[in-house]
């Protein structure tokens, strides 16, 4: 049971090794592991329930290929999306701010919702989400 609960309390944060294989398969660009983040809800629908807003904190990972974005995180958080709907900024040095609508990454879902993580990778991270998100020329 101890082993069992170290083995998990050094997991938090890191991409699950089967998203992992699929990232590697898809020719993963970035991974980024153990990001603290915070989540805000704004107005969130998920089909079938009352709207939601509020917060959840999480240590994520972050997964990039040329065909999606992947966060997994704590407190079973997960995000995967095709170029396009997530939007990047870094108000300060050391925290990357993520914006999506959740309609426009899932048709069962609807609000707004907002990733803040805090990482000295934060500049770079932002530099390849923008160039991720432009549209290809080929």
């Amino acid at each position: 049971m101890i082993d069992w609960i170290k083995r998990r309390r050094e997991n938090r944060g890191t991409m699950p090794s089967s998203v992992r294989a699929e990232l590697e398969a898809e020719g993963m660009e970035m991974l980024e592991e153990r990001i603290p983040a915070n989540v805000l809800y704004r107005h969130y629908i998920v089909a079938g329930q009352r709207p939601t807003s509020g917060e959840q904190n999480t240590i994520l990972a972050l997964g990039l290929t040329r065909k999606r974005l992947a966060l997994r995180g704590t407190g079973n958080f997960l995000l995967d999306a095709k170029p396009g709907p997530v939007s990047s900024e870094v108000p300060e040095p050391g925290k990357l701010i993520l914006r999506y609508q959740a309609e426009d990454v899932y048709a069962t879902r609807a609000g707004a919702v907002e990733i803040a993580l805090e990482t000295p990778r934060a500049e770079d991270i932002h530099a390849r989400l923008q160039a991720w998100n432009q549209p290809s020329t080929s």
